[in-house]
């Protein structure tokens, strides 16, 4: 009995440290060019080089952070998985680490042109800031938002 124990502890050990070295093995070294998610449902499809995840989305890529309800990312070929586009709809949030932060109804990122547009009761938090509007265009890399439609809105000092 003593000796079977040990056989099944000694094996057990013995594929859990391959397994666990296949998984840091495949973990890539640079993270900046995938997208980190999760959601209840995801759906690749291959053929027009999309990806739509629904339900409680979540993803992180590179310094963002977009949680939605639906989203899709897309890539411009084919037989690429280098996302280009995102667009998320309903309970959409926005966040670059945390220093910008907004809130709509609808996200359309371009990943390649550091673009973003958030439309649909927007709500715009920067400090201690807050900008409603009924759209945002953002400058990823200038940083400069241009508002539409704005209301009800405070910059604290």
């Amino acid at each position: 009995m003593k000796k079977n124990l040990f056989v099944f502890v000694i094996a057990f050990i013995f594929f859990v440290s391959i397994h666990s070295y296949g998984i840091f093995a495949e973990v890539p070294e640079k993270k900046e060019n995938y997208i980190n998610f999760s959601s209840e449902t995801a759906r690749y499809k291959k053929s027009d080089g999309s990806l739509r995840l629904s339900g409680a989305v979540n993803i992180l890529f590179k310094q963002f952070s977009i949680k939605s309800d639906l989203l899709i990312a897309k890539t411009n070929k084919f037989d690429s998985t280098d996302f280009n586009i995102i667009e998320a709809e309903r309970n959409v949030y926005f966040s670059n680490n945390g220093e910008i932060t907004a809130t709509g109804d609808k996200l359309f990122l371009d990943i390649k042109r550091k673009f973003a547009t958030i439309e649909g009761n927007v709500e715009f938090f920067q400090g201690g800031s807050i900008i409603r509007a009924e759209k945002i265009n953002v400058d990823l890399a200038t940083e400069t938002v241009d508002f539409e439609g704005i209301r009800d809105s405070f910059i604290k000092n």
